[in-house]
């Protein structure tokens, strides 16, 4: 099990261990998703942290 979901539509990261209702990763289309162990590398493209499941790196 992959430990982000990244969404390129919105430019968010989710993690997979705290996954909450209100972000519907369920509902990231399979061309806007992408599952990684490395969110790093997205964070310094300028994504954003999930607000409900990633707070610590959500930057509003």
């Amino acid at each position: 099990m992959t430990t982000y979901i990244v969404n390129t539509n919105t430019k968010e990261v989710h993690k997979t261990a705290k996954v909450e209702s209100r972000c519907r990763i369920n509902e990231i289309k399979p061309q806007h998703r992408i599952d990684t162990d490395n969110a790093q590398v997205y964070f310094a493209q300028g994504y954003n942290g999930c607000k409900w499941c990633y707070p610590e790196k959500n930057t509003g």
